[in-house]
């Protein structure tokens, strides 16, 4: 049963919910196609999944990002990888963050955030739905490379 039907994160508002239970889909879904040897292609979005997933919760929280992040997202097409590694890299960062959705207190989802180097403002709302969408679509392209 998909995570959101299953009653998963019931203690969160609608909104961190779905970003939540998105994640929680998406892990499952990789988990379950991701190939035993990743090629490039399918290593990369794993790779992206886990990075933009970091760089965008960065964002949400009001901060910018850091070297490592910046580094990160260059080596993001690196070529191949391990499975087991990719995998647990996507679900150490969406750990995090469903941790840190539930220490985030008194929420204005009007609230802008500022995203990238030209800090263009989104509403914070807007912009956790952004990371749970975006997640979906490249967990699409994993499975659709991994058949």
């Amino acid at each position: 049963m998909e995570p959101w039907l299953a009653g998963k994160h019931a203690d969160l508002d609608p909104l961190r919910r779905l970003l939540a239970c998105s994640l929680d889909h998406a892990l499952g879904d990789l988990r379950q196609w991701t190939p035993a040897e990743p090629n490039t292609r399918v290593a990369f979005h794993l790779r992206h999944i886990a990075g933009s997933v970091d760089r965008l919760w960065i964002y949400a929280l009001g901060g910018q990002l850091k070297e490592a992040q910046l580094a990160y997202l260059q080596a993001e097409n690196q070529g191949p990888g391990d499975r087991d590694e990719l995998l647990a890299a996507v679900a150490q960062v969406f750990e995090r963050v469903q941790t840190e959705l539930r220490m985030l207190e008194d929420i204005d989802y009007r609230e802008p955030r500022y995203v990238g180097r030209q800090r263009v403002e989104v509403p914070l709302g807007l912009l956790l739905g952004h990371i749970a969408e975006h997640t979906q679509r490249h967990t699409g392209q994993v499975i659709a490379l991994s058949q």
